[in-house]
Formats: C-alpha cells, sequence, structure tokens
C-alpha cells in the first residue's frame, strides 16, 4: 500500500479547548502519532447548539474534548456536556474527554471510560489515547460495516417473501444506522413497522428505497464508493 493510500485511509479527529497552548500542543502530538490524516482543533463556542452544529458540520471520525471549556472565556458547557449533546445527534460516535481535573470529569460524564487525564511534557504519554482512538474509531466503522451488510442483504430478498422476523430486523437495522448518521427526521420503529406489516405498498417502497439510499451514505462515508462495482 503506498503511503498516499494510507493517508487516505487514516481518521480525521477534532479536538475542543479553550486554550491555545493546549490545543497546539495536542495537535502537534496527533500529528507526530502519526494515526490520523487530519486533526481539527477549535475553540469552545459561547452556547452548546452553537458548538455542535459546528461539530456536525465537519467531516470527522472521532471528537475529543477537554472538559474544563470555560476557564478562559465565558461558555455554558463542559466537555461532558458537549459529548453528551453530540451523541444525541450521533449515537454511538466515537467521543473522548480529557482533563486535568479528573474526579470533576470522571462525575460529569455517563461514560468514565471516555476519560483520559491530560499529560503534560513527553508525546508519548499521550500515546495510549491517540491509540484508543483509533481503535475505537475502526470498531465503529466495522460495526457500521456490520450491519450495513446485514441490511442490504435482507433487502436484496424479494419483498413479498420477508418474514416477520426480517421485517423487525429491517426496522431495527435502519433505525440504528440512522441514530449513528443523526438524522433528524427518522421514522420511528413503530411506524417502520406498521408500514411493513399494514400492506401500506406506495409508503413501504418509499421507506425501502430510503434504506437503500443511507446504506449507499454509509458506503461513501465509510470510503467503500467502489467496494460494489470492483
Amino acid at each position: 500500500m503506498t503511503e498516499a493510500a494510507q493517508a487516505i485511509e487514516r481518521p480525521v479527529i477534532a479536538y475542543v479547548d479553550e486554550d491555545e497552548d493546549a490545543l497546539e500542543d495536542f495537535l502537534i502530538d496527533a500529528d507526530n502519532s502519526n494515526l490520523f490524516r487530519e486533526v481539527i482543533i477549535l475553540k469552545p463556542e459561547a452556547h452548546l447548539a452553537d458548538m455542535v452544529e459546528a461539530l456536525l458540520a465537519l467531516p470527522i471520525d472521532a471528537l475529543v474534548s477537554d472538559f474544563r471549556l470555560s476557564d478562559a472565556s465565558p461558555v455554558e458547557y463542559d466537555g461532558g456536556q458537549l459529548v453528551t449533546a453530540y451523541l444525541a445527534t450521533r449515537a454511538d460516535f466515537p467521543c473522548f474527554i480529557r482533563t486535568s481535573w479528573d474526579n470533576d470529569a470522571l462525575h460529569g460524564t455517563d461514560d468514565v471510560n471516555r476519560v483520559y487525564s491530560k499529560e503534560d511534557g513527553s508525546q508519548d504519554l499521550n500515546r495510549p489515547l491517540f491509540d484508543r482512538i483509533s481503535l475505537q474509531i475502526a470498531h465503529y466503522k466495522s460495526q457500521l460495516q456490520r450491519w450495513s451488510a446485514e441490511l442490504e442483504a435482507l433487502l436484496a430478498i424479494e419483498r413479498s417473501t420477508l418474514s416477520a422476523a426480517q421485517i423487525e430486523r429491517i426496522v431495527q437495522l435502519d433505525t440504528r444506522i440512522e441514530a449513528q448518521f443523526g438524522a433528524d427526521h427518522a421514522v420511528s420503529q413503530e411506524a417502520r413497522r406498521a408500514i411493513f406489516d399494514g400492506g401500506l405498498h406506495s409508503r413501504k417502497q418509499e421507506l425501502l428505497a430510503d434504506t437503500e439510499r443511507l446504506i449507499a451514505d454509509i458506503r461513501r462515508s465509510l470510503g467503500e464508493e467502489g467496494a460494489a462495482d470492483g
């Protein structure tokens, strides 16, 4: 594999911190790890909704945030709240919190495994965090690929022969995948199930077409545009 191909496959991450020096240090250490194609550094927006909107506009594979975001400027939220708000739009997305205030951060997040201490000094001290980010991204993408492949196989079955269990699985997979991509107007599981079970042909076909488009979006997101044609 060429160096250019390896660079394309490496993920893009974002880091949010109110401290300029901390942003620069993280950028240098993350770049030197050679695990990431790009590291985007951002200072926090004053309002949580604006910060989440800014992050959703970025093509990132993981989010890392400092815990204390209001030390240098007035910010209405901390890193734990930022991660929670982001995950509300993109379920299970790889998110991490860095902090010098371990106890506060551990009590301020619903998943202590996301919290890492800020380390001063050698970039090697940050290597465990960078390795974990890279592994979590790979796990996240692998899960999406498995769900996508299973859903694609189910959608290839003749519609009229789908069993109740297969319809239920299509509904589950479609809902899970949409949650990963932050669909703002996702159809509820109950509505999806009613569409299939109620025999509403035109709406059923529309839902299936939407699901197939979602699979295409996943392929593009995971860099598999040419996989189906190869």
